[in-house]
């Protein structure tokens, strides 16, 4: 099973290139349309570019060389995010990580987030991928009945927002310690809990979004 990561159009700030750059290590490398950029600022060879191709101002003559290009047209039923993830889901990958350097347009940032909904009807395995939103700032990730562990993060603030009608949420190393706590969606309840040790914990049983606050 293979690791991926998808870098999509956005803005690369020069201070967080080398994040992204340590992100990249082992993974199969992903260019959404404009997510070229990064690569073109980076000089990183990405393994693959798709999409439709209309954010990008130019690309290299030799790019088809060194890269596998999957162009699509501009009218479509699908975004090229969407395009990237159904690539990765039939590539069988272990974890899906997804760069998103600008939160952007709240309903293209939102539908894409929601994409994790493709996941179990695209997957054949059995076995889930791990799938993150990524961008400088924080880390986006989708948990299905599945625990997320923090180390070294003492001080950041981790919200659970619940995707399944309801949840179990079991917490710990938190400034507010939950056992098997039931949170129905829409409500408020898990969010902006504060780790205060080494390690923390967070259980969820159902399907979530964990969101977490990252150090650069």
């Amino acid at each position: 099973m293979k690791n991926l990561i998808i870098f999509t159009h956005g803005s690369y700030r020069t201070e967080y290139l080398n994040f992204y750059r340590k992100l990249c290590r082992s993974k199969i490398k992903i260019a959404v349309d404009g997510g070229l950029r990064f690569f073109l600022k980076t000089h990183i060879i990405p393994d693959l570019l798709i999409g439709d191709l209309d954010s990008l101002p130019w690309r290299p003559k030799d790019l088809s060389r060194r890269t596998k290009v999957l162009t699509f047209p501009a009218r479509k039923d699908k975004t090229d995010l969407q395009l990237a993830l159904e690539y990765c889901l039939s590539e069988k990958a272990k974890s899906i990580e997804i760069i998103d350097p600008t939160f952007g347009q709240p309903d293209h940032f939102l539908g894409n987030v929601m994409l994790v909904n493709l996941i179990d009807k695209l997957t054949n395995t059995g076995s889930s991928p791990r799938v993150r939103f990524i961008t400088a700032r924080y880390e986006i990730i989708f948990v299905s009945d599945k625990s997320e562990r923090f180390v070294d993060c003492r001080g950041d603030i981790v919200s659970v927002i619940p995707l399944s009608e309801s949840i179990l949420l079991t917490c710990s190393g938190t400034e507010y310690d939950v056992l098997r706590a039931e949170i129905r969606r829409g409500h408020t309840r898990g969010l902006r809990n504060r780790i205060v040790s080494q390690k923390a914990i967070f259980s969820i049983r159902g399907k979530a979004f964990v969101i977490h606050r990252i150090h650069v």
